[in-house]
């Protein structure tokens, strides 16, 4: 899963209040209007792809978080000489949990309505690491494991930023009071003093959080962007300013509306103008957490005023509401997407209603009914009063007050069964030949049937027909629900996805007495191919060994090791080319394959894009070609294997079109480059598309057989059904007898 797809499938909105009825009072409108605004904004970067920087309103929410939640803690241990661990957490409970929890029972439960066994299963597990507080550091092993990187965005994987906060709050209160302790008991030291020494130590926190963030951002950014050590420091500025709140009392009021403007602008900047190139969170989620800084300097010990974007009554309504529409938007974009074309006037209409219905109906049923009911918080006797005097009104007074709310709610409840009933009927998305781009139709559509229909290749074509014809899904064999388990042997059991002097005796396959040798190289989807390649050539008397390397394609355009153009210099890669070499001129072997995924394209260190990426491309192969051996025998490039995804589009709803699909812009601009530079050095190159597409058109399956493990590797038994139409075009290009 890509960083970018982290970015934008991830942030949350949690709102840290002090718990009872008496709390709603003492909300800032401005800060309302900051939660408003920080949840639209992760809404429409979910839900839109737009504003590019959209993902920033979780930095937005984090400082929003230190400064409320510290403020809190320091008035208690100012009132009461201490700080009531057990009421902190029972407040917390009560604010995050019920809502988070009916947020992950719900998806869960869908989940396994809407989504193939496997996916479901996977979201379950994702519900109970994310009720635990511990989705950050789960999701992050996802999105840096090869295995699990290129699967489908979990609707859950927002809660990531719930678990930093509570992780946050886990440590914050106790080191708060150890100072308390240690300053009183040491130096009996006075409200003022004990205020500054936590603020010393958060400064130090602070530091070697944003320190640790620039590092870690520039050396693994999937881990930096849920990592709670490189986001301490964004709850940690919002701590800093509440430490120092009774300072700021002495801001002139007409600075006040300066400092709020400034800091609205500067979110609004941050939204517009942050996007997925930048290193991020180091160091550019300074830009909205100082800008949300100012906001809220501008309206402590004092009055916010003139900043009526934030404190309409619109926006704080939105703000009200914002942590359960950030709960249950994500699930509601995710799950939608599994039962309707995503990116459609209707899915867009539909996921707005139906987030919009559910987060209000979760606000006020769920959140609210919690904080004002008993659960979890003690009761003076003249509440208990109140309450039993209230049990006793409510038959009365419901006609008289409830009615035009049980209306509404009513309205609101049918106009859910419509939407999700709607949302949940299939559909069949039209097939889109768009991506496929003008430059792959300037080298031949290779995917035209031929009228031989004795070939291999011919009898292919016929049963890629006959599944994009078909109406129904076939029995697997295997079963698609464990994908991953679908990834050929020599990458899940023989451990050769990459091959090194460790390893590289035990990834040899094929004849057990061979007269020749093939050398198979590129990155993981060259290991993909193996299952077919060794049934196709070993019968010829073939030693097959594998030399890939995950990530790392065969030419030599510098690209990162991320999922994106985001990190720095995959290193290892550039090693993996200078080692690959050196065998390659000790062994001689007879036949050379290289084939690579159309995904590192996505990775190019220059950030390149379409013609201009396609020349850097096709230059770095150029050069990978050139720096073979001058005695190599023969060479041949493979274009990568189509694309589908399984794991999304097959599900108890779906049916076969859903997962049909057509070949992406990448896809053409590494077919278009590849083959150039093979063209320009005369060496034999393989246009793959008909193998998986006819006229355009690529099902997901042949027969009972799913084509991909995932969004770009080959299943074990397509590959091996493919040898004989591999073994007839290697023959046909005179590479083997």
């Amino acid at each position: 899963m890509s960083t970018q797809q982290l970015r934008r499938q991830t942030s949350r909105s949690t709102r840290a209040v002090t718990a009872g009825a008496s709390a709603k009072k003492s909300l800032r409108p401005d800060i309302q209007g900051l939660r408003a605004l920080a949840v639209v904004a992760v809404i429409f970067d979910h839900l839109f792809h737009w504003p590019s920087g959209g993902f920033v309103g979780v930095d937005v929410f984090f400082v929003i978080s230190g400064f409320l939640i510290t403020g809190l803690l320091l008035r208690e241990h100012d009132r009461s000489g201490t700080i009531s661990f057990t009421g902190f957490y029972k407040r917390r409970v009560r604010r995050i949990v019920p809502a988070a929890t009916v947020t992950l029972a719900v998806t869960a439960a869908l989940a396994f309505l809407v989504f193939n066994l496997g996916r479901a299963t996977q979201t379950f597990w994702d519900a109970v690491w994310s009720f635990f507080f511990l989705g950050n550091w789960h999701f992050a092993a996802a999105g840096t494991d090869y295995f699990l990187a290129g699967g489908p965005v979990s609707p859950l994987q927002h809660f990531w930023s719930l678990s930093v906060e509570e992780q946050f709050y886990f440590v914050w209160p106790w080191l708060m009071l150890l100072i308390f302790v240690l300053g009183g008991r040491a130096a009996r030291w006075n409200t003022k003093t004990a205020h500054r020494a936590v603020g010393i130590a958060m400064i130090v926190f602070i530091a070697a959080s944003f320190i640790w963030s620039l590092w870690e951002t520039s050396t693994n950014p999937t881990w930096a962007y849920f990592s709670t050590f490189s986001r301490t420091w964004e709850l940690g500025i919002g701590a800093l300013l509440a430490v120092f709140a009774t300072r700021l009392t002495a801001i002139p009021s007409w600075v006040r509306p300066i400092l709020g403007w400034l800091g609205f602008l500067g979110i609004l900047a941050s939204i517009f103008f942050i996007n997925s190139l930048m290193p991020f969170p180091g160091p550019w989620a300074a830009a909205p957490v100082l800008a949300t800084t100012l906001v809220i300097l501008a309206g402590t010990g004092g009055e916010q005023r003139f900043l009526w974007p934030l404190t309409n009554r619109v926006s704080r309504y939105v703000g009200d509401m914002s942590y359960s529409l950030y709960l249950w938007h994500f699930p509601v974009i995710v799950l939608l997407a599994s039962v309707m074309a995503a990116g459609t006037i209707e899915y867009f209409g539909t996921a707005i209603a139906v987030m919009g219905i559910v987060s209000v109906l979760s606000y006020h049923f769920v959140e609210r009914a919690v904080l004002k009911s008993t659960w979890l918080r003690d009761v003076t006797p003249e509440e208990r009063h109140q309450i039993a005097k209230k049990k006793r009104n409510r038959n009365r007074t419901l006609r008289e007050s409830n009615v035009p709310v049980m209306i509404a709610v009513g309205f609101i409840a049918a106009g859910t069964l419509v939407l999700t009933t709607v949302a949940l009927l299939p559909k069949t998305p039209p097939v889109s030949t768009s991506a496929v781009s003008v430059q792959a139709e300037a080298i031949g559509d290779a995917s035209a049937p031929t009228t031989d229909e004795t070939t291999p290749a011919t009898a292919l074509t016929a049963s890629i027909a006959s599944a994009l014809a078909t109406q129904t899904w076939p029995t697997f064999d295997p079963p698609v629900d464990g994908t991953v388990n679908l990834r050929v042997p020599q990458w899940v059991e023989d451990g050769c996805l990459n091959v090194s002097d460790e390893n590289v005796d035990r990834c040899v396959y094929g004849a057990s007495q061979p007269t020749k040798t093939a050398v198979v190289v590129g990155d993981s989807v060259g290991t993909s191919w193996l299952p077919g390649l060794i049934s196709g050539l070993e019968p010829l008397g073939y030693q097959i060994r594998s030399m890939t390397k995950e990530k790392c394609p065969f030419g030599y355009a510098p690209v990162t090791s991320s999922e994106e153009d985001t990190g720095p210099l995959y290193q290892g890669c550039v090693d993996h080319h200078e080692w690959v070499a050196q065998k390659i001129a000790e062994l001689k072997p007879d036949l050379i394959i290289i084939s690579d995924s159309y995904y590192g394209l996505d990775r190019l260190m220059s950030h390149s894009s379409g013609e201009t990426a396609r020349t850097e491309w096709s230059d770095g192969f150029g050069q990978a070609l050139d720096a073979l051996p001058t005695d190599s025998q023969k060479v041949v490039l493979m274009s990568p294997p189509g694309a589908g995804n399984m794991t999304e589009c097959y599900t108890p709803l779906s049916k076969p079109m859903d997962c049909a699909g057509s070949l992406r812009s990448t896809w053409s601009l590494i077919l278009g480059a590849e083959s150039s530079a093979s063209e320009q050095r005369q060496v034999p190159f393989v246009d793959t598309r008909s193998w998986f597409c006819v006229s355009g058109k690529c099902p997901s399956f042949v027969g009972t057989t799913a084509m991909y493990a995932d969004s770009a590797h080959l299943t074990t038994n397509y590959s091996q059904s493919l040898a004989p139409v591999i073994v007839s075009k290697f023959q046909e290009l005179q590479l083997v007898e």
